[in-house]
Order: structure tokens, then C-alpha cells, then sequence
């Protein structure tokens, strides 16, 4: 190796990008440029390019897997040899030669914290043939802050051999069922078909919902509405219903289409005498929403702005690792652990500012209950939250998603939104039609106690309120 400046660097630090790279160095104090790394302070920092080492194709596994015979599957390897990605050789060599070198006496794992982050680490390291002991760097965000906190706190690499056995098996499950299931479609079928342990069901759900679809075939149908007088300046409008009520109370207000039993129904109402059969009124609440998680995130910037799945997550991940701007999106937890929630007062003066008009008393200052701060369901990394660092220039799409972010966050601190919903059932008894009684459905809210998420109204509601 080249490499480490002339006081030698006895501490290697592999990260996932060299962009996130370059944010550790910087932290480090690893300042001096290498081709492929950086160095300096006792550290150097390089980098994978996401997955430098992968499994290795069936043929280079047995010589006779090369050829597409069914009399050959299913392929098991005993082994599961890695080989390198001829495109990203030339790094590969760089960290192989750091991870070896005689003047690096420990390593640091700092790809994403995550399985698949953890995955990339492992195989470099075996490809490497490296023996070297090595730490793990589990951090959530990017900031300056966060990193120094991290390298402080840094854990034992053999803590996360579950989670690197974990990463195996999904690699290897992938391998077995791409590679064996790819063939034995495609020699039965004649056609060249892929088929994946996730693509596959994936993609057959997409197609069984698409069927639905096309085979759904709408049917006309009416409503008979009635608008009641109790008093001289007070009306309502019932809907007739069915009675009893089997289905949904929607299915049974539906009648045929043509118009006939619709037509009973009105000369009932014309020539009968109503009166209130029931009122029933009940009290709802509705708390504050949990924090996001990447799916949670996704399905509501897509609801809101139309965002695909794959455009918010790469939003959110520019976010995290170019603006610094928000914590690790790749989660799928929507809680916050102890320590994490020590630090929201600071994130909240940070993120504040806009919202200022619309937050709750105590919005940053009290400390959140247990429907957001539960250590037992944090797994790999807490919910999606906003850092510290104050936004700049961003993005149409960054400021979307960055701001769903802050609004999510600062909605945590709101009370309950809590209303009233009050049924009335009209009887329509007609005496000169066989005696038939015929219902009418009425249901109507009343807010109770307004949370203040909700205090500034409809206008306010795509912006803010995430209900």
C-alpha cells in the first residue's frame, strides 16, 4: 500500500460511498487525498462502491453448471465461493491492500448500518482474506456530531455476526431461488424467464390486483334521500336503508336501477308521517400519528405529491447522506429510543422555525409518552426524524419530503383530536301503503376538542395534517 502518510495510520475505516466517506475523513481529520482513499491523523478512510464482492455464478462454482440442463438442477453449492465485480477491481484491490497493510493494526466498519450495510463489509473482508479484529460504527445520521458520537461509542465487530448470518442466508436464499428457479421456468417454458425469491411474488401480486381490476364491472344503482323538518329553521337529510342492515350500512342505502323499488319508496315517503326512532352518539379520538418509517413515508408522499416508491426513497436518501438533513431512511421502525429522544429539544429549535404558528404548548420541551419513545421497538435504527443541521437550498422534491419529515415530528407533541359522531335513524311509517316503516340513516360529527394540527382547517391539511 501506498498510502497512509508518513506517521502511520494504524486505524482503516471502510464505508459504504465515498461521499459518506468523505464525511467521516473530514470528521477524523483524514484529510490528505489518496487514489481511493484518505488519509491522515492516525486514519484511513476508503470505500466500497455498494457491493465491490458478490457470490459467484454457478459455472464458477462447477465447470458443468455452465450449461442450462434439466438434469443438473437444482444446483446446491456446499461452497459458496465471492468473487469481485470487474468493474470495480480497481477499488477492490485499494481496500484489499489497506485491510492488509502492516501499519494498520485494526479496522472500523462504517458501511450503512443495516443488513445489507453489513453484507458489503463482510464479503470485502473475506475477499480480502483479512484476519484483522475489527469495530462496528452504527450511527443513524451523517452529521459531524453524530460520527464523533458514534466513533466513541464504538462496538465489537462480533456483535453483529447475527446480523452478518442474517445478511448470508438472504444472499444466498436469493442465489438458490434467481439461479435454480431462473433455469427450470425457463427450459419448461421455452422462453427465457427470470424469477427472484422477492421479484417473483412481487410481481405477482401486482398481476393479481391488475386482474381485479379488469374484471370488476360496475353496476349502476340508486339512493333515496329525504330531507327532514323537525323545526322551522333546522333540516337534515336521511338515506334510506334497508333494514335489518346486513352488509355495510353503504350497501344496504343501494337500490336496483331501474327505478322501481326507488319509486315505492318516495310515495311511501310522500304520503307517510316521520318521526326519530333512535339517536345514538358516540365519541371518537384520534392520537397524533406514529413517526415515519420508509414505507409509511413512502405511501404518504405518494398519496400527497404522487411520489413513487423508488423516488421518495431516493429523495429521503439524498437527504440523509448529501444534506445531512434527516436520520437513516432505510428503516422500518416508527419509534425512538431513550437516548434518541434526549435529543429532540435540540432538533426541534433547529426545525422550528417555519412551523412556528402551528405548534402545540411544550412542542420540543415535553418529554413524549411511550406511543413514540419505546426502546423494545427500536431494531436496526429508530424512526425517520429530522437532525440538527438547519436546511439550505434544496430540491422541489427535498423540500417535500423534508418537510413531511419536521411536520411528522412536530405533530407528536399535539393532544388528540377527538369529535363526536351522532347516528339518527328516521322512521317513515306509511299507514296507507300496507303499514310499511321505512328507515332513514343520518350520521353527522362534532369536534369535541380541536387538536391544534387541526386548528388551521381544510387549507392547511395536505401541508400538515398527516391524518
Amino acid at each position: 500500500m501506498s498510502g497512509p502518510d508518513a506517521e502511520g495510520s494504524s486505524v482503516a475505516v471502510l464505508a459504504e460511498k465515498p461521499s459518506v466517506a468523505r464525511d467521516i475523513a473530514r470528521v477524523l481529520g483524514a484529510t490528505k487525498q489518496g487514489q481511493g482513499y484518505l488519509h491522515g491523523n492516525g486514519y484511513v478512510v476508503t470505500w466500497a462502491i455498494g457491493h465491490l464482492v458478490a457470490l459467484a455464478q454457478p459455472h464458477e462454482i462447477q465447470p458443468e453448471w455452465k450449461h442450462w440442463r434439466r438434469d443438473l438442477l437444482p444446483m446446491l453449492p456446499r461452497d459458496w465461493p465471492l468473487v469481485v465485480y470487474e468493474k470495480t477491481q480497481p477499488q477492490f484491490e485499494v481496500v484489499r491492500k489497506i485491510l492488509n497493510s502492516p501499519k494498520v493494526a485494526r479496522l472500523v466498519c462504517a458501511t450503512d448500518a443495516g443488513r445489507e450495510g453489513e453484507l458489503i463489509f463482510r464479503y470485502i473482508y473475506e475477499a480480502a482474506g483479512c484476519r484483522k479484529p475489527f469495530s462496528r460504527l452504527w450511527i443513524s445520521s451523517l452529521t459531524p456530531d453524530a460520527i464523533r458520537k458514534g466513533f466513541g461509542e464504538l462496538k465489537d465487530g462480533a456483535a453483529y455476526d447475527p446480523l452478518a448470518d442474517a445478511a448470508r442466508g438472504r444472499s444466498r436464499a436469493d442465489w438458490l431461488v434467481g439461479m435454480n428457479l431462473s433455469r427450470a421456468y425457463t427450459l419448461a417454458l421455452d422462453d427465457d424467464l427470470s424469477v427472484g425469491r422477492v421479484q417473483t411474488p412481487t410481481l405477482a401480486m401486482l398481476v393479481e390486483r391488475e386482474l381485479a381490476i379488469r374484471a370488476f364491472v360496475p353496476e349502476d344503482y340508486m339512493e333515496v334521500v329525504a330531507t327532514f323538518s323537525p323545526g322551522a329553521d333546522s333540516q337534515y337529510r336521511g338515506t334510506w336503508f334497508r333494514e335489518p342492515a346486513k352488509d355495510s350500512i353503504q350497501m344496504a342505502m343501494r337500490l336496483p336501477a331501474d327505478g322501481e323499488e326507488a319509486g315505492r319508496i318516495v310515495a311511501r315517503a310522500r304520503t307517510g308521517e316521520a318521526r326519530i326512532a333512535s339517536i345514538q352518539s358516540e365519541t371518537q379520538r384520534m392520537a397524533p400519528p406514529l413517526l415515519y418509517d420508509l414505507t409509511e413515508l413512502q405511501r404518504h408522499a405518494n398519496r400527497l405529491y404522487g411520489f413513487s416508491a423508488q423516488k421518495t426513497l431516493e429523495t429521503a436518501q439524498a437527504l440523509y447522506e448529501s444534506r445531512k438533513l434527516i436520520s437513516y431512511p432505510r428503516t422500518d421502525s416508527r419509534h425512538l429510543s431513550e437516548d434518541v429522544a434526549r435529543t429532540l429539544p435540540a432538533v426541534v429549535r433547529a426545525i422550528q422555525p417555519p412551523y412556528q404558528a402551528l405548534l402545540a404548548p411544550g412542542t420540543g420541551e415535553r418529554p413524549l409518552g411511550r406511543r413514540f419513545v419505546d426502546d423494545s421497538k427500536v431494531t436496526d435504527h429508530h424512526a425517520i426524524i429530522p437532525t440538527t443541521v438547519h436546511a439550505g437550498d434544496l430540491t422541489a422534491d427535498e423540500r417535500k419530503i423534508y418537510d413531511l419529515i419536521c411536520r411528522r415530528l412536530l405533530g407528536a407533541w399535539h393532544d388528540d383530536h377527538i369529535w363526536a359522531v351522532t347516528t339518527v335513524i328516521t322512521a317513515i311509517a306509511s299507514m296507507s301503503n300496507g303499514g310499511v316503516t321505512d328507515h332513514y340513516h343520518t350520521s353527522g360529527t362534532a369536534v369535541v376538542q380541536r387538536s391544534e394540527e387541526r386548528r388551521v382547517g381544510k387549507e392547511c391539511r395536505s401541508r400538515w395534517s398527516p391524518y
